[in-house]
């Protein structure tokens, strides 16, 4: 089968990544955000789950509170944006194509409200673009497929450049710091195309996935988002159920409907290391097939995949780098497209671009 477009955005991504980290218009912009000490979030899919994983690192960074929310839950839950100091209060909307039409919806209420927007896009001139007050630029390219990724780990460093720059200009992060946190960030960023080499290999070997008829994605600390992603991007281009959880949770019900014809994706960065192992060591003992991804240390076993750990971000890029890979692999060593059409019709028949 023809390699999909997938590989060609999966292998685009350090490039833009590091195209992000090294553009000065995004310091520029984050400068003029910086007095804010309240953020509200508002995002669908991959672009909620890229907020999700980094709002604790916003607030670490910038001594700011950071809520997270999807448009319809924003519209009909977030009532404690209605207390906020508007002066003091940003309102940050995210759309890859800039045309999401819940996200734009709720930045209509919010800048009749008075609130300050800044709208996160990867297109010029799109409404998302023309309504926000201040924007970030993905300058990733056109990204022509259902399940994103480089526009994914896009959204994940503008968001993380918003923390880091504006606990800066805030006097909370040192001159010096900034420059250990981008350093780190650029060699993880450099050291994922040769991750992608020695992982696609390891499914090769493995044939990870042959069997595969659904998949849980486990995830801890940061790696919440990314199990988020985890389950949204398997079910975009595998077209199976699959279904994501903390691994505090994994315990209170969801582990009850585990067999050996079940798949689990365990994600560790350390914030829950023996509860991993632990769960990774029971599902195995139950023939249950696992694969642990961490950048952790333990004694070498079968399906723990490492990868190398990053202070700043948990390594992040990294463990999200080979979901996406695995999002691709499999169909095709089923040989189907992971992009091929699977009820497309229904967002233009629901209307949810505008």
């Amino acid at each position: 089968m023809t390699r999909s477009i997938m590989w060609q955005y999966i292998e685009e991504e350090p490039t833009y990544l590091l195209n992000i980290l090294n553009n000065p218009e995004n310091k520029e912009v984050i400068q003029k955000i910086k007095d804010f000490d309240t953020i509200y979030i508002c995002a669908h899919g991959s672009s909620y789950n890229a907020a999700t994983s980094v709002a604790s690192f916003i607030s670490d960074m910038a001594h700011v509170r950071v809520y997270v929310y999807t448009p319809s839950n924003f519209k009909h839950n977030a009532k404690s944006i209605n207390y906020e100091n508007k002066n003091k209060t940003l309102v940050i909307g995210i759309s890859e194509t800039g045309t999401s039409r819940g996200v734009l919806e709720v930045l209509e209420q919010m800048k009749d409200k008075g609130f300050t927007l800044l709208t996160l896009t990867n297109v010029k001139d799109s409404p998302m673009d023309t309504l926000g007050d201040y924007t970030l630029y993905y300058h990733c390219d056109e990204e022509d497929s259902n399940a994103k990724t480089k526009g994914y780990s896009c959204t994940l460093l503008l968001l993380m450049l918003i923390g880091i720059y504006s606990g800066y200009f805030k006097g909370f992060v040192s001159n010096e710091e900034v420059k250990k946190y981008f350093e780190e960030l650029k060699n993880e960023i450099k050291n994922l195309e040769s991750l992608m080499d020695s992982f696609v290999s390891w499914l090769k070997d493995a044939s990870y996935g042959k069997d595969m008829k659904d998949i849980y994605v486990i995830g801890d600390g940061m790696q919440f988002g990314s199990c988020l992603e985890g389950q949204l991007k398997l079910m975009e281009t595998m077209c199976m159920p699959t279904m994501f959880n903390d691994i505090l949770e994994f315990s209170h019900g969801m582990h009850r409907s585990l067999n050996t014809s079940s798949h689990v994706l365990l994600l560790d960065d350390g914030t829950e290391k023996e509860l991993m192992y632990k769960t990774y060591q029971y599902l195995k003992s139950k023939q249950i097939p696992v694969l642990l991804i961490t950048n952790q240390s333990y004694a070498y076993d079968d399906y723990i995949y490492p990868v190398d750990l990053y202070h700043v971000d948990h390594s992040i890029f990294s463990i999200i780098y080979l979901i996406q890979i695995i999002s691709v692999f499999v169909p095709e060593l089923h040989g189907l497209d992971p992009n091929r059409d699977a009820n497309n019709d229904y967002t233009d028949f629901v209307n949810t671009r505008v």
